[in-house]
């Protein structure tokens, strides 16, 4: 009997970034990652609501029609929900209200609604749990990296530690996020790209050596 082995695929952090690549799911980050602790509950959510979804949706046979699989995905996201406010307001009690508002969003976000049918339930239940987990693992990305400039930028601090005097207090609107988020989606896709070539080249040379 042989061992089913796959190595994970790491697209999901960059290559197909859901956030800076896909611009999905890019209203809540734009508007309430305005620190590292907001970040940090959106991740958590988004852990929480999609990735759990996921894990269990898997099990809703596809016999049934694509639609109704559609509505039965966000019902299970949306009865997550319940679970996932209770975490977030023990953890974090004085988060702002505008965090809530946009957790409330991820109950129909594209990574549960879309990828799961043309991707992850393609594979093996475990390839998918980690493939979806990487997915995960990209938005976290984003939502951090756009939470710590925004905080430091806007009110000198870190996760709530003062580093010092703010220096752009308008970074916190949601105009600054989303121009933020355009900006590090540029870079991304500039990344991306130019290791797309770096390979290509060295495939090419590649194949010249052996001809």
């Amino acid at each position: 009997m042989k061992n089913s082995r796959f190595s994970a695929n790491p697209d999901g952090l960059f290559k197909q970034n859901i956030v800076f690549m896909s611009g999905l799911v890019t209203a809540p980050i734009i508007v309430a990652a305005t620190s590292a602790e907001n970040a940090l509950i959106l991740v958590l959510s988004f852990f929480m609501m999609s990735y759990i979804s996921i894990l269990i949706c898997r099990f809703i046979p596809r016999k049934i029609a694509y639609s109704i699989r559609i509505l039965l995905y966000a019902i299970v996201a949306a009865l997550m929900f319940i679970p996932t406010i209770l975490v977030t307001d023990k953890l974090f009690p004085a988060h702002e209200s505008n965090v809530t508002l946009y957790i409330e969003l991820l109950t129909v976000n594209s990574l549960l609604l879309a990828k799961t049918e043309t991707r992850f339930y393609l594979k093996p239940y475990g390839e998918m749990a980690v493939d979806a987990l990487i997915y995960v693992g990209g938005y976290a990305i984003a939502a951090f990296l756009v939470g710590f400039v925004r905080e430091v930028l806007a009110f000198g601090t870190l996760f709530g530690l003062r580093l010092f005097d703010p220096v752009m207090p308008s970074a916190q609107s949601p105009f600054f996020g989303f121009i933020l988020v355009g900006i590090f989606a540029a870079l991304c896709r500039a990344v991306v790209k130019r290791n797309s070539a770096s390979k290509t080249a060295r495939f090419v040379d590649h194949s010249e050596d052996i001809q």
